[in-house]
């Protein structure tokens, strides 16, 4: 998370390898991404608000549109990360030559081992659900050096920049990763720069308003690649490098090995030249807001002709508190007439509540959450092998979606064969399990 103020660095403070032009080129790049994603970041804080506010408390430009409260699109979010947990995935590594049998049936077992260590479980389920909001979730796949483990998490769609104009971010010249880190472990960390952690820093929220921590610093993770191919990454806080691999002894070749921004993207609906894509809140918000307003419509109809008002005159002789015994159902009138008369309301078109069944189908064909997908039919479809036929035909969009997740999984998979060819270098020893079950060591 970073403030919203543009960056700089003194050169001054900095005597590394890194040279003053990438640094300057950097610099520029990290505003540059920053300003361009505005634009996206004000998508995601409404779809954010959405989400999480439940239309109560949102932005003006979609108060105003969102009287009432239902909740299709929710729902279809959370159906697809019921079916994006039940479709969990497992990794099957094979060897490219026989002589590479072992190593490929040890690392089948050994991968799932540090997947789970690194809690990719969870990591995974709540990725989904990012998809499934914003339309792109993010994993990144590092190597901590503190605990010799792999390290496997979420990185929020708001803490990330790249260049916006391009779709795959390898191809991006820089990515950057702000993260909010305590005081007390940056003195330790950096003892030579401990006066520039002491005071707090600003939190940009999706939903509510921005707000300070206290104690805390934003450490900014700098990545590039450089003209033979590495990848390296210098550590930017208060307008100081703090580090850089490039001075690191063990880092003359990069960061890792594998050449790579340790980061996977997986996309729901892929948006053409751009590293982000779109997702179900995005598709269906049209939709789901006109059903709103029909609900809204609705409601307010079935309302008035339920609670039976008269108007009165001012000057008619009647007994207002008599006919006042449940709540305000007189309405004194001045003009022409009889000193009371029944308030007919308008009855509601039977047209109203077949084009809100219609928005609702429309919404359900876009979210791709149909009736038959969860169980019911409709139409008169009661032969078994009749729903069975549609719940798979209606099953194609989340198959093929799930089948993108799977891509972004094998790439991280083959990021953490890599991690361990470069940084496993000692013997470990593994608790897993066999082929029956049981537990074993290797």
């Amino acid at each position: 998370m970073a403030d919203n103020n543009t960056i700089s660095i003194d050169l001054n403070a900095y005597n590394g390898k890194v040279p003053e032009k990438l640094i300057e080129e950097a610099v520029e790049a990290y505003n540059d991404y920053k300003s361009d994603k505005e634009h996206f970041l004000t998508r995601i804080r409404d779809d954010e608000r959405y989400y999480n506010d439940c239309y109560n408390k949102t932005s003006a430009t979609l108060k105003e549109e969102m009287n009432q409260s239902t909740s299709f699109i929710i729902s279809a979010i959370e159906n697809y990360c019921a079916d994006a947990s039940e479709s969990y995935p497992e990794p099957n590594i094979l060897e490219r030559e026989k002589e590479g049998e072992a190593a490929a049936e040890a690392l089948s077992k050994l991968v799932p081992v540090l997947l789970d260590r690194s809690g990719f479980r969870k990591t995974y389920k709540k990725n989904n659900r990012n998809k499934a909001k914003f339309g792109t979730s993010i994993y990144g796949v590092f190597y901590d050096e503190a605990t010799g483990e792999i390290d496997i998490r979420d990185i929020h769609i708001r803490d990330i920049y790249v260049d916006m104009h391009i779709e795959n971010i390898q191809d991006s010249q820089f990515l950057f990763i702000p993260a909010v880190v305590d005081n007390s472990y940056l003195k330790e960390r950096y003892p030579e720069h401990k006066e520039l952690f002491d005071g707090d820093t600003e939190v940009e929220s999706l939903y509510r308003e921005d707000y300070k921590l206290k104690n805390k610093s934003t450490v900014i993770d700098c990545y590039y690649k450089k003209p033979d191919g590495s990848v390296h990454m210098m550590k930017w806080c208060n307008s100081t490098i703090l580090s850089a691999t490039e001075d690191m002894k063990g880092y003359e070749n990069g960061i890792y090995a594998h050449g790579k921004y340790p980061v996977v993207f997986d996309k729901l609906y892929p948006d053409s030249d751009s590293p982000f894509g779109f997702g179900f809140i995005d598709l269906g918000k049209p939709a789901q807001l006109a059903i709103d307003k029909l609900d809204g419509a609705i409601t307010k109809n079935i309302l008035v002709n339920a609670v039976p008002r008269v108007l009165a005159k001012k000057n008619a002789n009647i007994n207002k508190e008599a006919l006042m015994d449940v709540e305000n159902c007189i309405i004194e009138y001045e003009g022409d007439g009889e000193g009371t008369k029944p308030l007919e309301a308008t009855q509601l078109n039977s047209d109203s509540l077949t084009y809100r069944e219609y928005k609702k189908d429309e919404l359900k064909e876009l979210l791709a959450n149909r009736d038959f997908q969860q169980g019911g039919t409709a139409g008169g479809v009661v032969a078994a092998s009749a729903i069975q036929a549609l719940q798979q035909s209606g099953e194609k969009r989340a198959r093929s979606i799930i089948s993108d997740t799977y891509d972004a999984y094998k790439e991280i998979v083959t990021m953490v064969i890599e991690i361990i060819r470069q940084f496993y270098n000692e013997p470990r020893s593994f608790r897993t399990k066999d082929a029956n079950g049981r537990k074993s060591f290797m």
